[in-house]
């Protein structure tokens, strides 16, 4: 599970670069509200994932 954790977050990442990078360019927006959304989805997966597998204290 630790390993979905960081890929769901490197692609949260990229997908904010790439974001930024279409803001930047001017022009047609749709790639900005596109990645926008991809990053709200990967929100809800990381949250999911953290509810369902709460860490666990460590001693």
């Amino acid at each position: 599970m630790r390993i979905a954790r960081y890929l769901l977050i490197l692609a949260a990442f990229l997908i904010m670069i790439s974001s930024v990078l279409s803001m930047y360019h001017g022009g047609d927006r749709t790639a900005v509200y596109v990645n926008v959304g991809a990053m709200a989805s990967l929100a809800v997966a990381v949250g999911i994932l953290n509810f369902k597998n709460p860490p666990k204290n460590r001693r």
